[in-house]
């Protein structure tokens, strides 16, 4: 089969995507209705993010040493298991924190694994050409389970024998799916030298992080990236918060997931549609001053309001993070993707936990008006980061 790489990579990853949306839905929602505070939440999800933040150096390196393959596989077949442990172990009348830190770092430290060494197979398995049309069905497809898995979830619960820890059990499913799909991507390992030492480890990610500085355009998206990132956590937090306490519907949550999944999907399917192979950097800004506007149109307190924000705000970050990624695959040295994305995703993230706590407690005094601090940081870190046009790359040496 012609695209059968394709076709598997897909295909794992979006079964793993259903369960992953099921699950954090299921997890966040709980939690609100339970406990009616977003700044708990907001605590989780910092303690969640910083030891996935740690591992993404060590990520990143061994995405560019070892075996990509086998990374993914292992650890999807990890995930799996420790959420079908979760699902058993779980009590859903009573918020046990430790247990839900335990699982939620071990499944952020595996994603840390998987994501850079999922970047960093595309190009090893896949051709040049169709780079940015993989990345605008795995966009898409990922937007369209973001649609159905808040519909589904509310069905789901509606029925008697089902409870939250049955959307565990089939996260949990959904990994091991995912893990035996990826077995029969087609992939020649080269094997180079096997033994590393801690010198060779952090020589590494030095010089992957020289690397990308001496990439200006790549380096000034990323510090992008770091700052919005910030104030993006806050929209994650923001969000549940929203419909549960201020506009007081349970369904709210879902409804605007679905409606942020929906423009995704338009804005992946216009990309899809587009001749343009080449994707450069006007083409990534155009996407980020509406995104915090969209956003802005949040504040005004009635669920009509959200949806068309989210929407909005769904169709230009897609935009950007499919732009953004085919940018990064087309452009770097196959020999640093690995640790490129490591460091990407480690400086996209590094501010997230602080926007967690920080957000956690101005949701809860803001409400509302939370949406206009989100929008209106990212419009000023766009406008200062992109204000000038960026210098000629740099030829780097190692």
């Amino acid at each position: 089969m012609k695209y059968k790489n394709n076709v598997l990579l897909v295909s794992g990853n979006i079964v793993s995507k259903m369960g992953s949306t099921l699950h954090n839905i299921a997890l966040k929602s709980w939690l609100i209705s339970i406990s009616h505070n977003a700044a708990l939440l907001g605590w989780i999800s910092a303690l969640t993010t910083i030891p996935m933040l740690l591992f993404n150096f060590v990520s990143g390196y061994l995405a560019d040493t070892k075996n990509k393959k086998r990374i993914i596989v292992v650890t999807d077949f990890v995930s799996g298991i420790v959420c079908l442990l979760f699902a058993l172990l779980v009590n859903i009348n009573k918020i046990y924190v430790p247990l839900i830190l335990v699982v939620n770092i071990t499944l952020a430290i595996c994603h840390s694994l998987f994501s850079p060494s999922l970047r960093a197979l595309v190009p090893a398995i896949i051709s040049k050409e169709t780079i940015k049309k993989t990345n605008a069905v795995l966009s898409n497809l990922t937007e369209l389970v973001k649609i159905v898995s808040p519909a589904l979830t509310a069905y789901l619960l509606t029925i008697d024998s089902i409870s939250i820890k049955t959307l565990f059990v089939i996260n949990g499913v959904s990994f091991l799916l995912s893990s035996i799909s990826e077995m029969f991507i087609d992939y020649r390992y080269k094997n180079g030298n096997s033994k590393s030492s801690v010198k060779d480890l952090f020589y590494n990610i030095k010089d992957g992080f020289y690397y990308l500085k001496s990439h200006t355009v790549l380096f000034k998206l990323i510090i992008f990236a770091m700052i919005t990132n910030l104030f993006l956590s806050g929209y994650n937090v923001l969000l549940p918060y929203y419909g549960e306490v201020i506009l007081r519907d349970s369904k709210i949550y879902g409804i605007a997931l679905s409606f942020e999944a929906a423009g995704a999907i338009i804005a992946s399917f216009f990309i899809y549609l587009s001749k343009k192979k080449e994707v450069d950097l006007n083409d990534i800004v155009k996407a980020t001053i509406p995104q915090g506007l969209s956003l802005i149109i949040g504040a005004y307190p009635h669920s009509y309001a959200l949806f068309i924000s989210v929407f909005l705000f769904g169709y230009f970050l897609s935009r950007f993070n499919v732009l953004f990624f085919t940018y990064i695959q087309s452009n770097c040295d196959e020999s640093y993707l690995g640790r490129v994305f490591s460091v990407i995703f480690t400086m996209a993230g590094v501010l997230m936990p602080l926007g967690d706590i920080i957000f956690g407690y101005v949701s809860s005094i803001l409400a509302n008006y939370t949406f206009v601090v989100i929008g209106g940081g990212i419009l000023i870190a766009t406008l200062f980061i992109f204000n000038k046009k960026p210098k000629v790359n740099q030829t780097y040496n190692p």
